[in-house]
């Protein structure tokens, strides 16, 4: 309480209107600028207090309430150097200086930490050349979407056109390969009654003749049956499901065995895994492989077949080999073609369309088709399926 009485005791000390001698027009240059400085020491916290309400996204904004403290201080003092001139409050005076004094330093020292963070902080120019990046980046990748979604329009469009052309081209195929079974029936029924009639009337030659006509017309009805299971492969919809390829290659293993009767043949088959597959369509794969590579292998005294499953990983690996007449590999492209054939008619019978249908199967599946061979030295067929369908 004593301490607060001496701060405001003015008894003891001379004002400073004696130090200027009363002069009036000296007295009223200190008044006037000090009241000035002091008006504006307390006008300028006040429109930084403002500026910071108003402005919430500044990043420092206590350092303005720091500048706002401190200048109302200084301002202070200047308004305690008004009432000194009447009135000696020395101890009031100094005492405001002390806390002018420590704001300032801790003003100073605040600063001091702050002006690396201000540095960072990008000037506007900055800013504006980041917006005109942006906005260009913004325009760019507007142009980017509407030429991607022109672009899926057109693809759209393509695929629409496709799928269309496609669905016309096997309605073609199945109502040719329809109409066509027609007429061969006839062919072939005519030519048996012609050679029931005339048995006793045509040569060897005539009989020999009938009977070329008769297997060829029946040769064109197979055809037209692969043709017509061809063009159902493309149009079935896929009903996968987990299937053991095990038993689905031991079903197709016998079934192929009934046309090779007598013949020594040995399987050496790896353990296969079970996977999620349309079990009819990749019934067709296993009977196409197998009875090829039985085929192939007939002129053998001892025929080799082998089947192999490998994880690679992501996909399994198959592969049907063979020790058979092989084939030479500048016409593998060709291999997998409907109606494409690398051996004659009177080697190999066939019709080309059997590795068109595991192709297009396997395809369907996600997986890939190829072949590695030598001319009389066998052939190895591989598909992959990926682990997940």
């Amino acid at each position: 309480m004593d301490y607060i009485q001496q701060l405001f005791n003015a008894s003891s000390f001379m004002p400073h209107g004696c130090c200027y001698m009363w002069n009036n027009a000296l007295i009223g240059l200190h008044v006037i600028s000090d009241g000035l400085i002091t008006l504006a020491y307390y006008s300028i916290p006040l429109t930084l207090i403002y500026f910071v309400r108003k402005r919430k996204d500044l990043a420092f904004d206590w350092i303005y309430i720091c500048f706002a403290i401190f200048i109302v201080a200084c301002g202070t003092t200047h308004l305690m150097e008004i009432i000194n001139i009447w009135h000696s409050n020395y101890w009031l005076s100094g005492a405001i200086k002390g806390v002018t004094a420590a704001v300032s330093v801790i003003t100073a020292i605040l600063l001091v930490g702050l002006v690396p963070k201000a540095l960072a902080v990008p000037s506007p120019e900055a800013l504006r050349q980041a917006n005109r990046v942006l906005q260009k980046e913004i325009a760019e990748r507007k142009l980017a979407e509407e030429r991607s979604q022109k672009l899926n329009s057109d693809l759209q469009l393509k695929t629409a056109q496709l799928e269309a052309a496609n669905k016309e081209l096997e309605a073609f195929s199945y109502s040719v390969s329809h109409d066509l079974r027609a007429p061969l029936r006839h062919i072939d029924g005519f030519i048996d009654l012609l050679k029931a009639e005339t048995s006793t009337e045509l040569s060897t030659a005539g009989q020999q003749y009938l009977s070329v006509i008769s297997n060829s017309a029946r040769q064109m009805g197979t055809l037209i049956d692969d043709l017509l299971i061809f063009s159902r492969m493309s149009r079935a919809e896929m009903q996968p499901r987990p299937v053991k390829m095990d038993t689905l290659l031991k079903e197709s293993q016998v079934e192929v065995m009934r046309d090779a009767e007598g013949r020594t043949i040995d399987w050496k088959i790896a353990p296969l895994p079970e996977m999620r597959i349309d079990e009819t369509l990749f019934r067709q794969i296993w009977l196409n492989l197998l009875s090829n590579a039985v085929k192939y292998t007939r002129n053998r005294s001892r025929a080799e077949i082998a089947v192999d499953c490998i994880d690679r990983g992501h996909e399994y690996e198959f592969s049907v080999k063979d020790n058979g007449a092989g084939f030479d590999m500048k016409y593998a492209s060709k291999l997998f073609g409907i109606f494409q054939r690398l051996h004659r008619q009177d080697e190999f019978e066939g019709n080309g369309i059997g590795l068109a249908n595991v192709r297009r199967i396997v395809a369907r599946h996600g997986g890939r088709t190829w072949a590695e061979a030598k001319i009389d030295a066998g052939a190895t067929f591989y598909f992959t399926l990926p682990k997940t369908l």
